[in-house]
């Protein structure tokens, strides 16, 4: 009794401490009126670094505008979690050893995603990850914890569905063996067993390198499917493609997000032709912002942006308007305005959120690789040849 009696009072005295910590940052942060301070946690060295350049022209054309809550102007904190999870402790730590932090645009993957969410929590600071979508992030139920992208739950819907859309009756599942793939692959598997598709085999591999060619040259000789999910990370995944064509599969192949990048044409070459990515953004969106946006952004960059870099832009102007609709920057009223965000129009897409900080109703775009490019389409691309 003794014992049970000591461990609630070392329990209570936690939580109070945690709940002082938010306290005392919402205090502080109540009491403020110079710049607003918002992190950026991301791997700057990778693939979707791009996020970055897409929250800079965010934040510059805020704060040219006149900023946020009447003048005051929006300033970055950007850390290096080098996608790895050591490395992203240690800065979600930093970022959260500072008072002056309201919220955190962060991070890429699940497997940091979701420690670094508690860190935060626990120090009274908004998450909003743009990358992360494996279903621990949110399921926790933190009211300080959201995301601006679909998780795998509805992006494995949506992605069975359009297998059953393309006429497939069985899919080969080849999946990164992390919190992301193994999600993901889950979620599409228990769908596509709900609308009849069967997923003939699956297996998994390790990010940095693995032996993909005996698992690929096993497919060909005994194996019988319509296509290929790839669930999958790059550079990793446009080795697996050229692996795949090289063992002889001339099946389509589909893949999620991870692999949306220009990085997967320049390392697949041309054995990547005919993949088709679910993307988060569409370039060639006909509404007159995205357009506009995209000028933009070349003018300030020099390049079309590409999904991270219009997610980093949807995120930012996310938060600066819970801010203004808040009329704070106390992260406990920010995160409140924006769980009753309703159809707030970005340039990715409409962003409604429901009361677990989940966005929901946001549709997937799908590319093609044709001719070493992306294309955006709607109907059914070109099989691979």
């Amino acid at each position: 009794m003794k014992v049970l009696l000591g461990l609630a009072a070392m329990l209570a005295l936690v939580a109070c401490q945690e709940k002082s910590l938010q306290q005392q940052r919402a205090d502080h942060l109540a009491s403020s009126t110079g710049e607003v301070r918002i992190a950026v946690a991301w791997p700057l060295q990778l693939s979707k670094a791009s996020l970055v350049n897409g929250i800079n022209l965010a934040v510059q054309e805020l704060n040219q505008g006149g900023g946020i809550l009447g003048g005051r102007k929006i300033h970055l904190m950007l850390k290096d979690d080098q996608a790895s999870l050591t490395a992203g402790r240690l800065v979600a730590q930093e970022i959260a050893n500072d008072p002056d932090v309201v919220a955190v645009i962060g991070h890429l993957n699940t497997y940091i995603a979701a420690p670094a969410s508690l860190i935060y929590e626990r120090a009274g600071i908004m998450m909003v990850t743009p990358g992360a979508s494996g279903q621990k992030v949110t399921q926790g139920g933190s009211p300080l914890v959201f995301r601006s992208l679909p998780g795998n739950r509805e992006q494995g819907r949506q992605i069975a569905d359009y297998a059953v859309a393309r006429g497939y009756k069985s899919v080969a599942l080849y999946y990164v063996k992390n919190d992301y793939g193994i999600d993901l692959a889950n979620h599409f598997e228990q769908r596509a067993n709900e609308v009849g598709v069967l997923v003939a085999d699956r297996r998994s591999y390790n990010m940095g390198g693995d032996n993909y060619a005996s698992v690929l040259a096993d497919w060909a000789s005994f194996l019988k499917f319509d296509a290929i999910f790839l669930v999958g990370s790059l550079p990793e995944s446009a080795q697996i493609v050229r692996d795949a064509r090289a063992a002889g599969i001339a099946a389509p192949i589909f893949g999620g997000a991870g692999l949306d990048s220009a990085q997967l044409i320049k390392l697949g070459g041309p054995q990547v032709e005919g993949v088709v990515v679910f993307s988060l953004f569409n370039i060639d969106d006909p509404r007159p912002e995205v357009r506009s946006f995209g000028e933009r952004f070349q003018a300030k960059y020099g390049v079309l942006p590409d999904s991270a870099a219009a997610q980093g832009y949807d995120t930012l102007l996310l938060l600066a308007q819970a801010m203004n609709r808040a009329g704070s920057v106390v992260p406990g009223k920010v995160a409140a305005a924006l769980r009753e965000t309703k159809n707030w129009q970005g340039v990715t897409g409409r962003h409604t959120y429901d009361e677990n900080g989940e966005l929901v109703g946001k549709r997937l775009a799908k590319v093609v690789v044709r001719d070493g490019q992306f294309v955006f389409f709607d109907g059914a691309p070109p099989r691979a040849k």
